[in-house]
């Protein structure tokens, strides 16, 4: 099934911004399987929504789910 990804934050290169692209992924992935094929750590990841809605990593996609990957906020 294909679903929607967007980055938004610091992930991987704070050049990057916010990038989005469709991926392809297995019939009723979960939030955290499509964090690992994107290749990202558990720590690079704050907030999780999937079609605009607070998720969870434990959360399962389905087929056209646009799903927002939001860095952790640091500062101070």
């Amino acid at each position: 099934m294909h679903i929607h990804v967007k980055t938004v934050g610091t992930m991987k290169d704070l050049e990057a911004g916010m990038r989005s692209e469709t991926v392809e992924v297995l019939q009723e992935s979960s939030v955290a399987q499509v964090i690992e094929v994107l290749k990202f750590q558990d720590w690079e990841i704050g907030f999780v929504q999937i079609n605009g809605q607070r998720a969870t990593k434990e959360s399962i996609l389905k087929e056209n789910d646009y799903l927002t990957l939001i860095a952790p906020l640091f500062g101070g």
